[in-house]
């Protein structure tokens, strides 16, 4: 989870600087294409209308004294006057200076409606073939920017500014505009402004400067919205975004579906396995558990490892239990050996032990515990004088109280035992009665620990199903009175109950000495 959360950090991180550069990419290749495209237009409407451009810087000047009789409509006659002069220009071979000093002042003011007439004519088919945002012409010098000579129409509808209205151009604005008062610029100049001469949006504004005497007289200008441009490009953006969003969501499902099935999930049965052997110990669970995992990858190699660990360690603790079990036997048998009466005794009680504890459903682990116990219930007798244990006649209230204090003997012997610490308690409890009137220390109920009771019902049986010296092993039956009769009295009804289940279940008596 920690790589695939480094994953999906570096992923989106990743996207965020490839939508910032696909951003950043796609707005300068718009406004590349855009800036050949203006500078190419107006270069074309420089050099196919003004056939001598000389003649602008004189309209421009002209126009702006007299820019109410300019821009009365020209006549018929007046409407080729531009032309005229072209061709009077070029087969005089006079200059422009020249042509126009030998001008009246009523052919000046012609010329110059026929020149108006033409940048009107010039900008809106302009305007009306290529779908322009706007086009005009406008005068940026210091004491008279903003002054406008034409403004195309882009439609019939259309209002436009017309030649002597004035805009409040504000220079500081507009970039571009400072950069061709001060002639820093190559030929076309370029920026993303706000146009007077529209309302509320920005546009990508290109201008091509009319120059006379190194003195920029006006421009012509062509804009595009640029805030329409922008929407629809981020618009492309957010999709873009969106889609290698959904796209790495979709990725990062899939890792988790593939990490799940080929990491996460047999990670998980390793660890299941672990702490259920852990728990239980059970070799032969842990190996079922193991088969589960079929990935072949790592975590499938460590299943393995990890299979063939629990089976050496369930040899070696085999190995232990077994040479702790014969121990522990070989000491019961000593234990028993002091009494001639009782051979074998320790041993069955053990046996009967666990067979109670398992009957009751206690855990594999629980099950060895009591059988345990059971092997040294009697451990204490080895502090009890050899007289006293093998006296065939009834014992004396001293002898009995000698007899009674074997449980205490064998708590101080089995308590050095700091691996099993609860190895004492059926040694020290398993003469403790339900009712109290047990010894040494006359425990009653759930005082008393449970394992010791479980030894009790197992000592008292095997006592009754054993040979004395002065009487034959009891009968079956008898023995199962006792035991039922005792209930609640000496006996606890849980392994009580359970003893008789395996006395029924034992339909030949086979449980006796």
């Amino acid at each position: 989870m920690q790589i695939l959360s480094l994953v999906v950090i570096f992923y989106i991180i990743s996207m965020a600087v490839s939508t910032v550069s696909m951003y950043y990419s796609s707005r300068n290749s718009f406004l590349s294409a855009k800036e050949d495209m203006i500078e190419r237009d107006l270069d074309n409407l420089y050099t196919r209308y003004f056939e001598y451009p000389e003649l602008l810087p004189w309209f421009f000047d002209y126009c702006r004294d007299r820019a109410e009789e300019v821009s009365i409509p020209s006549t018929r006659a007046e409407d080729t006057y531009v032309l005229d002069a072209y061709e009077e220009i070029s087969n005089s071979g006079k200059n422009v200076d020249e042509y126009l000093s030998s001008q009246s002042e009523e052919n000046k003011l012609a010329l110059a409606r026929s020149f108006y007439r033409m940048i009107t004519y010039a900008l809106d088919s302009n305007t009306e073939v290529f779908k322009y945002g706007g086009m005009m012409c406008m005068d940026i010098r210091k004491n008279n920017c903003g002054f406008v000579y034409y403004e195309a129409m882009k439609n019939e509808n259309d209002i436009n500014s017309t030649l002597g209205e004035k805009l409040d151009v504000n220079i500081d604005d507009h970039p571009a505009l400072k950069k061709l008062l001060d002639g820093d610029y190559d030929r076309v100049a370029f920026e993303i402004a706000p146009a007077e001469w529209e309302t509320g949006e920005n546009y990508y504004i290109g201008y091509l400067p009319i120059v006379d005497d190194n003195e920029v007289k006006a421009v012509f200008a062509i804009d595009f919205n640029w805030d329409d441009f922008h929407s629809q490009l981020m618009n492309q953006i957010w999709l873009m975004a969106g889609l290698m969003l959904a796209g790495m969501l979709v990725c990062c499902l899939l890792m988790l579906i593939l990490v799940d099935r080929i990491a996460i999930k047999p990670l998980s049965n390793v660890q299941k396995t672990v702490r259920q052997y852990m728990g239980d110990k059970d070799s032969d669970a842990a190996q079922e558990l193991l088969k589960k995992i079929k990935t072949r990858n790592e975590i499938g190699v460590l299943a393995d490892d990890v299979g063939a660990l629990t089976k050496e360690i369930t040899q070696y603790t085999e190995h232990i239990k077994t040479l702790t079990t014969e121990v522990m036997e070989a000491l019961a048998q000593t234990i028993d050996a002091k009494d001639k009466y009782t051979n074998g005794h320790s041993l069955r009680v053990a046996m009967y032990s666990m067979m109670i504890a398992k009957e009751i459903g206690m855990s594999k682990q629980q099950q060895e515990d009591v059988y345990y116990m059971g092997l040294l219930h009697d451990i204490g007798k080895i502090g009890i004088p050899n007289a006293i244990i093998n006296k065939t006649s009834k014992l004396t209230d001293e002898e009995y109280a000698v007899i009674k204090q074997h449980p205490i003997y064998g708590n101080d012997i089995l308590s050095q035992i700091q691996s099993m610490p609860d190895l004492s308690v059926g040694a020290r409890y398993h003469h403790e009665r339900i009712d109290g009137k047990g010894y040494p220390d006359g425990l009653t109920g759930d005082r008393i620990p449970f394992s010791a009771k479980i030894i009790a019902v197992a000592d008292s049986y095997d006592t009754m199903t054993s040979n004395r010296s002065y009487r034959k092993y009891l009968p079956q039956e008898v023995a199962r009175s006792e035991i039922e009769n005792n209930i609640g009295t000496q006996f606890d009804e849980v392994p009580a109950r359970a003893m008789l289940k395996i006395i029924d279940a034992d339909k030949h008596y086979m449980l006796h000495e």
